[in-house]
């Protein structure tokens, strides 16, 4: 059989097409009843995204894991399914209703608002699982999710529901994180903190009523000042030991505030007297409980002053606002400086607005119970099992520790609308629909909460509801969450590992007394090609597809898995093009094979028949062996990269560099057995590769003489023929070869020191010349029983062994594993002073480098400016001209 001459990955990854008819991702493909089960469920991602590199990373590594378990014959389970991601969906249907039609939200309504999102999600939202099946991703889609769907909302509900009849979830009036460009409110982790050196920390004087004093307070915020009620000192400070009791005239209002003491208040910061605005600060709001102060919203959910501000100021954007104050402080003379100061601002990390404490009543989740469910999780089973384990689990177990109450109503119309109604009273009914909330309510007229859940609300219960749970049915209405659940393995980053890791642990070990997984793969961010997190606004992102496009699919998927250590990446096409090379390395490999498989085909073999074979064979089995043993406990453990490299190694050099080139003699003679043994160990060699490249295996696999269901594993032997159901080779200790794979290594070794002196002494490939070896009695017998295929590989004209080297001493020579040595005799091959020349010149040349490099080295200034990557490279390539340099004089002697 003859394959094209180049690998077309576009026509290769027509593969999916078939998997997906033929059923072979849905775990009922197996028939075996006694199965083991494997499953992960995947991080939904957002109903408005397209992949980018994060998602094509994680769903590599989750496809790698659930791609080799089925080929183990577990009953596996890749679950899909995408987030109806609240805020991100309302943005784009606002977005578009302004654009299309001049229209707010608020002109046609939260009904026909709430339909257009859902017409929107249709139409937009299906781009990113069409993505996923061009990964190559072997999801079930038949069981395919949406955190709105109708039983997935349910179990929202149900939820809710169990918790605020436990009175674990609560309204209550608290200063939360207000986004004023969402509108909406924020948890904490969903504001990042960002430092900027162009802060300003303004010292305004309030004067003292009856005195001729003015205390003086410091603030980032001057605005804010307008909706003060007290200042605070601390009451062991001297100081304003006088004045405590007494009242401030509060400029810019008609107010007069006390001046009060609290602990609160840190005596050496600043100027010792701190203003307090309990409505827009949440320490002030905590000393304002303590000292039952007026709680004055001087805001509006846009971020402009509202009435309580004042006439002057109403209707000002807060930051224009705090300009007009500086500017009346400063003219009437109680503005005493306004110094640098770098400040930490909270930032909506959506739409990176500058966000707003202020005081609201909200939803909010009480977390002490869900906190020592999860501490208690990990403190008595240890789970979740992070890899990496350092530092992940104690910064998981540290937030616990520390955790706050979760803010978790949101001011929008597309979500989960909280299932609470109120009636004319504002007296609260929580019910799972509106009408068991009226019969609640004694058949009174009801409304809504008009707000929604927290997106991580819905996806803290992912791990369960997706597996059919509601809380309304029995265990047997659930057979998918009795034998999937608890799910083996999470892969996500870990920039969600409190938002959806530690809420999926609580919430899933209440609901269902279940874990939700047993280990947490936390990857890191694969970076731009400039070493920062990708963004538009650097324009220095990767598109997933446009690699697909580029390198193929393959070459993509194993590059992203060779990079998964937990660290963060920078991206590198040149890496990717090696694997796009190692498909046609492969795929060139596989060709030659077939083009000399006349009357050959695979097999398999005994321990009894291997013994008898020759050495070359015996080794590649045993290296073979070797690699399965390697990939398996690989990824056990979550090694991706270690897997990749052992299987780049096995595949460039053990087979095609060095199998292939031994034993091409044979095979091209029309040698059947030989062929046949070949193509054996190619057919499980692909199998091994199959989870992390698997359109090029199975388009080969496919190809390869004698393949056919028989080789599925025992529990998909009634299933079409495919390479992902074929048993993963899990390498027999028989076949495991320390003398043959010490005879081949040295005469590997042997041909690889040749080939170097050819090069290093510029030396012809089309010149033929003497060997000479000397070394053990044990050495020389193999490289005896070996003689034909090394003078053919390093085309030696003469072969000569001996115990002692007899050679002029005018010879290239290099030194051998155990202190054997090779020589090659240089009189009549080159031209003497001409090499010596073109030698000095090079050593030359690589010691003024090197002497460039040192001077850099050696500058303080240097080392420590410049990025510690480039100070690395510099280093190791010093080194490297060290040895180069080394080499050539070692040449340069033997001419002299």
């Amino acid at each position: 059989m003859e394959l094209a001459k180049a690998f077309d990955p576009k026509t290769a990854e027509g593969w999916y097409q078939t998997w997906e008819e033929n059923g072979f991702f849905a775990p009922e493909i197996n028939e075996a009843a006694s199965s083991p089960t494997y499953s992960i469920v995947i991080p939904p991602p957002n109903v408005t995204g397209s992949l980018h590199m994060g998602h094509a990373l994680q769903h590599t590594l989750m496809d790698v894991l659930t791609r080799w378990k089925r080929m183990q014959g577990f009953r596996t389970l890749w679950l899909p399914g995408t987030d109806h991601a609240g805020i991100s969906v309302q943005r784009k249907v606002v977005e578009q209703l302004r654009k299309d039609e001049g229209k707010s939200p608020i002109d046609i309504g939260r009904e026909e608002f709430v339909r257009r999102a859902w017409t929107w999600k249709e139409q937009y939202g299906n781009t990113i699982t069409e993505q996923m099946r061009r990964e190559g991703a072997s999801v079930d889609w038949s069981r395919q999710r949406f955190t709105m769907d109708e039983d997935l909302s349910l179990a929202v509900r149900g939820v809710f529901v169990a918790l605020y009849e436990e009175g674990n979830i609560y309204r209550g009036l608290r200063i939360v994180n207000w986004c004023p460009k969402d509108k909406t409110v924020l948890s904490d982790l969903e504001v990042k903190e960002e430092t900027r050196k162009d802060g300003k920390l303004t010292y305004l004087k309030y004067p003292v009523k009856g005195t001729d004093r003015t205390i003086t307070v410091a603030t980032t915020r001057p605005e804010t000042m307008l909706g003060d009620t007290a200042v605070a000192v601390n009451p062991s400070d001297e100081r304003y030991a006088d004045l405590i009791g007494k009242v401030v005239e509060l400029p810019l209002t008609d107010r007069e505030i006390p001046i009060i003491a609290d602990e609160y208040v840190d005596a050496e910061f600043g100027t010792g007297a701190v203003k307090i605005t309990p409505a827009h600060d949440p320490n002030d709001y905590q000393v304002g409980e303590r000292n039952n102060l007026e709680q004055l919203l001087v805001m509006d959910e846009a971020g402009k002053m509202n009435a309580a501000a004042g006439a002057d100021f109403e209707g000002l954007d807060r930051f224009e606002a705090r300009e007009k104050v500086v500017a009346r402080f400063e003219e009437l003379g109680l503005l005493e400086k306004v110094a640098d100061y770098e400040i930490s601002l909270p930032i909506c990390e959506r739409c990176k607005t500058i966000v707003e404490p202020i005081l609201s009543e909200q939803w909010f989740v009480k977390m002490d119970e869900m906190r020592d469910i999860a501490l208690d999780v990990m403190r008595t089973e240890g789970v979740p099992h992070f890899s990496p384990r350092v530092p992940h689990e104690k910064v998981y177990t540290n937030w616990l520790e520390n955790l706050k109450d979760w803010t978790i109503s949101r001011q929008l119309w597309w979500g989960h609308q909280i299932p609470a109604w109120y009636d004319d009273d504002g007296n609260v009914f929580v019910a799972l629909t509106e009408s068991e909330a009226r019969e609640k309510a004694g058949g009174k007229e009801l409304r809504q909460d008009q707000d929604v859940l927290d997106t991580w609300f819905s996806s803290g219960l992912w791990a369960f509801s997706t597996f059919g749970w509601t809380g309304q049915q029995s265990a047997t209405d659930t057979p998918d969450l009795e034998r999937f659940l608890p799910t083996d393995v999470l892969v996500t980053g870990r920039d969600i590992i409190f938002l959806w890791v530690s809420r999926m642990v609580m919430l899933t070990k209440k609901f269902t007394g279940k874990i939700p997984f047993e280990d947490v793969v936390v990857t890191g961010t694969v970076l731009g090609k400039d070493g920062k997190p990708m963004s538009k606004s650097r324009n220095n992102g990767v598109d997933p597809i446009e690699m697909f496009d580029k390198f193929g699919v393959d070459a993509t998927r194993i590059y992203l898995a060779s990079i998964a250590t937990g660290a963060d990446i920078k991206w590198n096409d040149l890496l990717i093009e090696t694997y796009r090379n190692f498909a046609n390395k492969i795929w060139n490999a596989t060709r030659f094979c077939l083009l000399n498989s006349e009357n050959a085909s695979i097999r398999t073999f005994d321990a009894t028949e291997v013994r008898s074979m020759a050495a070359v064979d015996r080794w590649i089995l045993s290296r073979l062996t070797r690699t399965s043993h390697a990939v398996d406990r690989a990824l056990e453990t979550y090694q991706y990269h270690e897997a990749v490299s052992r299987l780049y190694h096995f595949f460039w050099d053990d087979f095609c560099d060095w199998y292939i080139e031994l034993k091409k003699d044979e095979i091209t003679s029309g040698d059947a057995a030989a062929s046949s043994f070949i193509l054996s160990v190619l057919e499980k060699a692909l199998r091994l590769l199959h989870p992390f490249m698997p359109y090029l295996t199975e388009e080969l696999w496919q190809k390869l003489p004698g393949v056919g269901n028989a080789l599925h594993n025992t529990a998909y032997r009634n299933a079409k023929q495919t390479i992902m159901l074929t048993d993963f080779p899990k390498g027999d200790e028989n076949f495991l070869d320390d003398f043959a794979e010490n005879e081949i290594s040295a005469v590997i070794e042997l041909i690889t020191k040749i080939r170097n002196i050819r090069a290093e002494m510029n030396i012809s490939p089309a010149i033929k010349f003497a060997v000479h070896v000397a070394g053990t009695k044990d050495l020389l017998d193999v490289l005896e029983a070996n003689t034909e295929q090394i003078m053919k590989l390093a085309r030696a004209e003469n072969f000569v062994l001996s115990d002692v080297l007899a050679v002029p001493k005018a010879s290239a020579k290099a030194v051998l594993t155990g202190g054997a040595e090779v020589a090659i005799p240089l009189e009549g091959l080159i031209d003497f002073e001409k090499e010596r020349e073109r030698l000095r010149t090079q050593i030359a040349k690589l010691l003024e480098e090197k002497g460039r490099l040192d001077a850099q080295l050696s500058n303080s200034n240097f080392v420590e400016r410049a990025p510690e990557e480039k100070v690395e490279s510099l280093r190791a390539r010093v080194l490297e001209i060290d040895e180069q340099a080394a080499a050539l004089s070692r040449n340069l002697s033997a001419l002299e």
